[in-house]
């Protein structure tokens, strides 16, 4: 197929991060594909490092109706087959450049929204919804979107659970953070700040410490210097500053996770966690509150633990698997396992790849 993927954002995040990752595996499937990008930031950076052919266009102002004539000018010359949106603007731009070129269009949602763009634009004929979970699925059809308009296909990570770091690369990296090999070491992985739960985190962890003086935190990701700095004053006030590291931005997340004993996830709601899937592929038992997709991604018990929002479940999920390492390596594989199944890259352009045939044919 000629696949035209579209989206709105070229920053560091989710959404952008997804579509870099589907595009070089639908490639390796055998398909072309172009993706649509504004002209600055990560992602077109990104693309032409993995040799993806991208159309840099203006997706706000006044310019953005003639980056929509574009689009459809190229969907036209060049046959595509069908259009991918992501974000809501472009699926706005995507479905109008669609319709001139008289092509499907098929829009991923990443977050739960109201935006009309999910609720009545799928009544069109040309027009589809791919949510990254059940729970986002849901929400849409609670919305008065058809049934049959609507298909869930997971997240997926590059991680390759049978190529994890190994035990002398973890400890090399255990050596770098200055963390010693029998300290319990948990990490929070994405955004540090309140809504995916970091104050929380840093509120329970002097209990922790109280129970367990040899464990670590640390935070991988980006921070706003006023809310890092307030994280900071609790650790300070709790007495608990040596045992908590803020590591900030960091491009060896992969590397960062194989040193990892359990990863935590306190979010208040998430749709399909990339931090979540990127820590089960790692092999690591994976902490999280019970919102949202979580869980569909763990197996509350097997893979990992679901909690309620609050210190004291967190606290006590913390201390079950830093006082039980055989539990918490047992959980890491089982992970690893259902990682590998459901939530890989390969899997994921696979299962994008079915959708789009039966959209195609739906004979």
């Amino acid at each position: 197929m000629n696949i035209l993927q579209i989206i709105s954002s070229s920053r560091t995040s989710g959404a952008e991060k997804h579509v870099m990752v589907l595009a070089q595996y639908l490639q390796k499937r055998g398909h072309t594909v172009t993706v649509v990008c504004p002209p600055d930031g990560w992602l077109p950076e990104q693309l032409d490092l993995a040799g993806i052919p991208t159309m840099r266009l203006p997706m706000r102002g006044k310019l953005a109706p003639k980056s929509v004539i574009a689009m459809s000018k190229f969907i036209k010359a060049n046959k595509v087959d069908v259009v991918h949106t992501h974000l809501t603007r472009a699926t706005y731009m995507g479905v109008i450049a669609g319709a001139i070129a008289k092509v499907p269009v098929i829009s991923t949602v990443h977050v739960l929204t109201k935006d009309a763009a999910y609720r009545w634009l799928p009544r069109g004929n040309r027009h589809w919804v791919v949510a990254v979970s059940d729970f986002l699925r849901n929400g849409l059809l609670a919305r008065g979107v058809s049934e049959q308009r609507v298909h869930t296909v997971y997240n997926g990570t590059e991680i390759d659970p049978d190529l994890v770091p190994s035990a002398a690369q973890n400890l090399e990296v255990r050596k770098e953070l200055s963390i010693a090999d029998d300290v319990v070491l948990v990490g929070q992985i994405g955004r540090v700040d309140e809504f995916k739960g970091a104050q929380l985190l840093v509120e329970t962890v002097k209990s922790v410490v109280l129970s367990h003086p040899n464990i670590h935190f640390m935070f991988i990701g980006q921070a706003q210097p006023e809310f890092e700095q307030s994280l900071r004053q609790i650790a300070e006030d709790g007495h608990v500053s040596d045992h908590v590291t803020f590591l900030g931005v960091r491009n060896d997340v992969a590397r960062l996770l194989g040193a990892l004993d359990i990863v935590t996830l306190p979010s208040i709601n998430e749709a399909c966690s990339m931090a979540i899937i990127e820590s089960m592929a790692s092999g690591k038992p994976v902490i999280a509150t019970r919102a949202g997709g979580n869980p569909e991604l763990i197996d509350n018990g097997i893979t990992g633990l679901l909690v309620e929002r609050n210190s004291e479940a967190l606290g006590a999920a913390i201390l079950e698997l830093a006082t039980d390492r055989e539990k918490s390596e047992r959980m890491g594989t089982a992970a690893s396992v259902r990682a590998k199944n459901t939530f890989i890259a390969p899997v994921m352009a696979k299962n994008m790849e079915e959708v789009y045939f039966r959209i195609l044919d739906p004979k």
